[in-house]
């Protein structure tokens, strides 16, 4: 029956219905991309650069039309392109025109050459089809910004060693707070599995890319490798108070409350999130809340504990001035929002600029301590200390 139709039909409608059929299938396809290169591009004021946009589809039947978005930071040419069979990349000019933090090359819409195909529907995601421009005062600065990070990252990772260290030249631990210890192995413990999951699990990112649309994994190799480098560097001074003469000192009722409140926290979190009440990436989200809490709060027991003692021995300055280049860090936002116009870094995400201040503030409090108030106290004017207080827990 089908067969007598088509026979007895016209031939132009068939091929019109064929013609259809291929459009159609022309429509949006999840394997067909329309990809800028580079993806991403960083220009000073004034600069000119070059991208080159290609489309994985096929055009068997028709040109494809593609208009770009215009802006008031960038100035492309041309704004329109005209891909075919035999053209599936396209060139595309950009100019920058304005300082930005970020703007995008955008698709504005599709059309058809022959004007034969009735949708406008461009057959590609175009959420999917951008590139990101990064418009700058000065090389130079981003050059700074760039030194500063590796920096203080390269500091905060030998930190760690000046403790251990005089913990083993000394064969004891008596002058590190305990309190401090636990809250910071629990923080590390929390930033780890953050990093780990947001740079290597692939559900996660997917989970993260469809809730910050066309953002980067805010997660590079280096954050990993601090992380676990600072895990297990908390790790081994644990290890090292079991090890080494302690005297009395303790971990403190108060810390053990906060920690139990902070690690309870963390496994009702992960109950519900293998429940499926919450997703993964919200579940590592309140960990990073346990390690912003952490923060807040595990430089006040060392604080005290050297206020009581009227003695730093036992506690190594060294960590504090290997952790003091965090004011690089807030060196580096500041560099980074003058160089771009852009201050929302510190009101748009108060909670890192605030956890850098309070750091800077008690690496100036430590260091106030150890080279001016008991700069000239001793290890037995410490030991005295230990042998009064008892079994007391700060």
């Amino acid at each position: 029956m089908l067969y007598n139709i088509v026979k007895k039909a016209s031939p132009l409608p068939i091929l019109a219905l064929l013609a259809l059929l291929v459009l159609n299938a022309q429509g949006v396809d999840a394997k067909n991309t329309f990809v800028g290169n580079p993806s991403e591009v960083t220009m000073t004021l004034g600069d000119q650069t070059t991208l080159e946009f290609t489309y994985t589809g096929e055009l068997l039947l028709d040109d494809l039309i593609i208009e770009f978005e215009s802006s008031s930071n960038i100035k492309l040419s041309p704004s329109t392109i005209v891909l075919s069979s035999n053209v599936t990349t396209a060139k595309l000019q950009v100019t920058a025109t304005t300082v930005s933090s970020l703007s995008f090359v955008d698709v504005k819409n599709c059309s058809w050459g022959s004007g034969n195909h009735t949708s406008d529907e461009c057959p590609f995601n175009k959420l999917e089809a951008f590139a990101r421009i990064k418009v700058v005062h000065s090389n130079v600065i981003s050059i700074l910004v760039f030194l500063s990070g590796w920096i203080y990252f390269f500091a905060w990772s030998i930190s760690f060693y000046p403790q251990i260290f005089l913990n083993w030249q000394r064969k004891s631990v008596i002058g590190l707070n305990f309190d401090f210890l636990v809250l910071n192995i629990i923080g590390f413990a929390c930033y780890t599995v953050y990093n780990v999951m947001l740079y290597f699990d692939s559900n996660v990112q997917e989970i993260y890319i469809q809730t910050h649309a066309r953002s980067l994994i805010p997660v590079l190799l280096n954050d990993v490798v601090f992380a676990v480098h600072a895990l297990v560097a908390c790790i081994v001074t644990g290890l090292q108070c079991f090890m080494y003469e302690r005297g009395t000192q303790r971990i403190s009722y108060i810390c053990r409350g906060w920690s139990s409140l902070l690690v309870a926290f963390s496994v009702v979190s992960l109950a519900v999130t293998l429940a499926n009440v919450l997703n993964w990436l919200q579940f590592i989200n309140y960990l990073s809340y346990v390690k912003m809490a952490v923060t807040l709060s595990k430089y006040f027991p060392q604080a005290i504990l050297n206020f009581k003692r009227k003695s730093t021995v036992g506690w190594s300055i060294g960590n504090v001035l290997l952790d003091f280049p965090v004011v690089l860090d807030i060196c580096q936002m500041v560099l980074q929002a003058s160089n771009t116009e852009d201050w929302s870094a510190f009101y748009g995400n108060p909670v890192k600029f605030g956890l850098g201040m309070i750091s800077m503030v008690f690496d100036v409090v430590f260091i106030i301590q150890h080279y001016g108030l008991y700069r000239h106290s001793s290890t037995e004017h410490g030991r005295e200390w230990l042998s009064i207080a008892g079994n007391e827990r700060i």
